[in-house]
């Protein structure tokens, strides 16, 4: 896959969840080749200090003119950064969006709002010769595939990373586990389950929440599957959406049960004390939040990953110990630990290499 060149648009989104697409393309994607992030509000700023304190040498510029600049020849992509509730398109990116096909631009969007149907963007895009990609656009019916019962033919070890909460950085603990794996030795795959995993250059992905419910546990079974007939992969990661006992966006019991998951490593923010976008409702403790998922699973957490964003250094290290002590389980800071423990829980599982010889 060669990377495009590529603009992401962030703008007013870059310290806040809603950004997340953005945030993943940021710290890594093999799909685009990210020369800048628009957002006036941080512009100057390096992204990847601004997010993980790392800098990567991608500029915040405050205007699509300043990125432009940095196209090499002027031709590349425009992804729509954002993840807005209800993938709604805001009037603000609406007008860039406009201004970047008019630029000759293609646009890539992972939002609920589909460029590509809006009458005027699509007229635009047509004089301009440019092509609008919606991520998040579900395959026509015909093409759904419904659950068969089959996935215990998969001979890769099934880790499934589920969370707490929405935006909790599932993703980016699977891709992190992902690329240790293949470190190691491994052969690995990332199974995205949302737009922006595609964007990063997931080989193997749907958009669970875009689906008929229908089809829900029978697409998540054949993506693992069509991963292990066309790669055979040791290891599959499968990315988590939203979170078991989140309100507005339960997830994780469709993926337990189509994926029947060897390892569920259960990714946390200790710093939240509330859901993700409803300060009104309290996060549930975390022996319940485990309590629930090894009820439903009929598995027991193989252990907790921790998104240490809000906290200082020494306090994540205590509630990684508190956790550790509480649970008996490992719990790990994939930026700060790497990813050795979770290899160690994965390797007695591996069969790949007695199943394929």
């Amino acid at each position: 896959m060669k990377a495009i060149p590529a603009i992401v648009y962030c703008a007013e989104c870059m310290d806040t969840t809603r950004g997340k697409t953005a945030h993943g393309l940021i710290r890594f994607t093999e799909r685009f080749d990210v020369v800048a992030v628009v957002d006036h509000v941080f512009a100057g700023k390096d992204a990847g200090a601004f997010l993980d304190g790392i800098p990567n040498g991608i500029p915040i510029v405050a205007t699509l003119t300043e990125a432009l600049d940095r196209l090499p020849g002027g031709k590349g992509a425009f992804v729509v950064g954002l993840a807005t509730d209800g993938g709604v398109l805001p009037a603000h990116a609406r007008v860039a969006v406009a201004r970047a096909i008019s630029h000759g631009l293609d646009v890539y969007s992972g939002l609920h709002v589909f460029l590509s149907e809006d009458e005027e963007l699509s007229k635009l895009a047509g004089l301009h010769g440019v092509t609008l990609f919606d991520v998040r656009k579900p395959p026509h019916r015909n093409e759904l595939h419904f659950y068969e019962g089959k996935v215990n033919e998969v001979q890769s070890v099934r880790v499934l990373v589920l969370g707490t909460d929405s935006a909790s950085g599932k993703r980016t603990t699977a891709w992190v586990l992902r690329n240790a794996l293949k470190t190691k030795g491994y052969s690995a795959e990332l199974i995205g389950t949302g737009q922006t995993a595609w964007m990063q250059g997931a080989r193997f992905g749907i958009r669970l929440d875009s689906l008929v419910n229908d089809f829900v546990a029978g697409e998540i079974e054949h993506v693992v599957r069509k991963a292990w007939h066309e790669a055979a992969p040791d290891v599959v990661v499968v990315e988590g959406q939203g979170a078991l006992l989140h309100p507005a966006y339960p997830g994780g019991l469709e993926l337990v049960a189509a994926v029947q998951p060897d390892i569920i490593l259960l990714q946390d923010v200790p710093a939240r004390k509330t859901f993700d976008g409803f300060e009104h409702l309290p996060m549930p403790p975390m022996s319940r939040q485990i309590q629930a998922l090894e009820i439903l699973s009929n598995r027991s957490v193989a252990a907790i990953s921790v998104n240490p964003k809000g906290l200082t250094a020494e306090e994540s290290a205590h509630i990684c110990s508190a956790y550790e002590a509480e649970f008996n389980l490992p719990v790990v800071d994939v930026f700060k630990e790497g990813c050795d423990r979770l290899i160690k829980l994965i390797e007695p599982h591996l069969r790949t290499r007695q199943a394929i010889k």
